[in-house]
């Protein structure tokens, strides 16, 4: 008796460390326009005051009307500061918020009362130095409408009150855009040279406002090293895996006058990953399979499962490891499967193994116990590659060149069992010959030969046993892009800086199935595109000085600027059967 089949075809501060001290947090809800003050200081508490409720939604942000010095007073030496609101506002965001430069050894006091809060010094400040409080856009009001930009209050103990300025911009590397909410710092240099190592703290702290921009004022007027920190941790400091942004030159010295916006210098925001993943967890699946989970994302760099090392603890013996595998739901799992395992101590050491930024895991041991469960895990079919792809009126599935058709499962499937389960047929039904690549151990790419023509349509079959002798059989039409569906782009770049080669990358669109740039080379300042899907793409360029084939940012210490860099991001069209040229060259700046 035949088995029976079912044909599925698919449808169409704490901010420590000095420089406010260990900050008072307030907050709980208050009768209307009550502000209640115990204590008034950092061994006391402070109710959140409230301003009267009703009429429309509050969007503006908080403003400073008034301070006590007045904002850039001279030779005033206060022993509290008075800041007063337009607004009421939150106090615990406001201890968040503050910086006050050089920093003030000692506890912060706060005081609230109603729109002004009084700030208690611990120490007499310095003499003939300048002070400078700045809040950053971590200040809320009472409805939670934060700062979209910092705010600066300066006075001085001396006659003079420092003038120095410094300007910029964070951006984006990819988009192009700048980049809010980032720290700023500058550290003080004592040369033309960037430092050899940072000073445990900054000098001056500031954020950026919506647009990536940031301005330093008040400063003394020498050279600095600015370096821009997506500070995570609050502790004002860079640390690894970080986002950060190298300066666009070793020091920038700070004068009176800012640069103007045409001439604002740009601050590249990207990620040194140095960190290598590490495995954190072995739990067993069963006696002869296992899930690794690691310390972050990571990818197969190489599926051999002898360079792993599995041994029984207490036998001293080794264990082979027969599989190696991921699955798309979780990137920091990764499954072995083994020879059978004794239930007592065994130890994992993991090869192969590398995060986004292809930083190689670390060789650490893992030490867990096997579980006496068999291994019940049967083959199953998940879904049609690439996942994403939406079906077109006659639903067939389009491939972009160069993207092969595929198939996910469960878990590994050998050549032989692939070969008997899969059947791929042209229009005709006539059975087509194919192999089969996978780099996760699941996903299978398709490679019929020869190889898909411009519009071929091709169908792919995927044969399910089920229990009971029961077989269900999924299908998927899938059609190469014909090459009257592809446009082409071309243009011009051109860069100061000659110390490299030019790199073009070409972004597809958000709705695109295509998730990485389209990648080439500017030949005597021309960079052509072809086989282009219509849409609206964007374009960035950078001068490749280490000839690596991708965009490095640089470093902060030791002092290693980005590699120059522009975008087009006001879109580039691409349309059906048409080379599109466009004639005005993007311009590299050098910095």
């Amino acid at each position: 008796m035949r088995a029976s089949r079912h044909v599925h075809t698919e449808p169409r501060n704490r901010r420590t460390g000095g420089r406010i001290g260990d900050a008072l947090r307030c907050g709980g809800d208050l009768l209307l326009g009550l502000v209640l003050l115990l204590g008034g200081g950092l061994l006391g508490s402070c109710a959140n005051p409230m301003m009267p409720s009703g009429g429309p939604e509050d969007q503006t942000p908080p403003a400073i009307v008034a301070t006590d010095p007045p904002h850039e007073a001279v030779n005033v030496a206060p022993n509290r500061i008075r800041i007063t609101f337009s607004e009421y506002v939150d106090a615990g965001s406001f201890a968040r918020a503050l910086t006050i430069t050089p920093e003030i050894p000692g506890r912060l006091e706060y005081r609230w009362r109603r729109r002004s809060v009084e700030i208690t010094l611990p120490e007499p400040l310095r003499e003939g130095t300048t002070y400078v409080l700045t809040i950053d856009t971590n200040l809320r009001d009472a409805h939670g409408v934060a700062l979209r930009e910092p705010l600066t209050v300066a006075f001085s103990t001396g006659p003079v009150i420092n003038q120095g300025r410094l300007a910029g911009q964070v951006i984006d590397p990819t988009a192009g855009t700048g980049v809010a909410g980032i720290d700023v710092f500058a550290y003080a240099a004592p040369d033309s040279t960037a430092p050899s190592a940072l000073p445990d703290r900054p000098a001056y702290r500031t954020q950026t406002d919506d647009q990536g921009r940031f301005a330093f004022a008040y400063l003394r007027e020498q050279p600095y090293f600015v370096a821009a920190v997506q500070d995570r941790n609050r502790n004002l400091a860079p640390d690894p895996s970080e986002p950060f942004a190298a300066p666009p030159h070793p020091v920038l010295i700070a004068q009176p006058d800012a640069p103007a916006d045409t001439d604002t210098p740009r601050w590249l925001l990207t990620v040194l990953d140095t960190i290598p993943p590490e495995p954190r967890r072995v739990q067993a699946r069963s006696r002869s399979r296992l899930e690794v989970r690691f310390s972050e994302a990571v990818r197969l760099t190489d599926r051999d499962p002898t360079a792993w090392s599995l041994h029984d603890s207490l036998a001293r013996t080794p264990v082979a490891v027969r599989d190696v595998y991921m699955l798309p739901d979780d990137p920091r799992l990764v499954f072995l499967r083994t020879d059978l395992l004794a239930e007592r101590p065994h130890v994992l050491i993991p090869a192969g193994i590398a995060d986004s930024s292809g930083t190689p895991v670390a060789p650490t041991p893992v030490s867990f116990i096997p579980t006496a469960a068999d291994d019940t895990l049967q083959i199953r079919f998940r879904r049609f590659e690439p996942a994403g792809l939406q079906a077109d009126a006659l639903g067939r599935y389009v491939l972009l060149p160069s993207v092969p058709p595929g198939v996910r499962f469960n878990q590994p499937v050998d050549d032989a069992t692939l070969h008997a389960r899969l059947a791929v047929t042209d229009t005709t039904g006539q059975p087509l010959a194919f192999t089969t690549s996978t780099e996760d151990g699941t996903a299978y790419a398709l490679h019929p030969g020869p190889p898909l023509q411009e519009g071929q349509v091709i169908e792919v079959r995927v044969r399910q046993p089920r229990p009971g002798g029961t077989d269900t059989t999924f299908a998927r039409v899938f059609q190469r892009i014909p090459d009257d569906a592809l446009g082409s782009r071309a243009g011009y770049v051109a860069a100061a800086d000659t110390s490299g080669p030019i790199v073009v990358e070409l972004y597809p669109p958000p709705d695109s199935p295509r998730r990485t740039p389209y990648v080439t080379r500017a030949l005597d300042g021309r960079y052509t595109f072809t086989g282009l899907p219509e849409g609206t793409y964007t374009l960035r360029a950078f001068v490749d000085r280490n000839d690596n084939q991708r965009w490095d940012g640089g470093r902060l210490v030791p002092y290693t600027p980005a590699e120059p860099l522009a975008w087009i991001t006001d879109g580039l069209d691409v349309r059906p059967r048409w080379e599109q040229v466009r004639e005005d060259t993007l311009r590299i700046p050098p910095r």
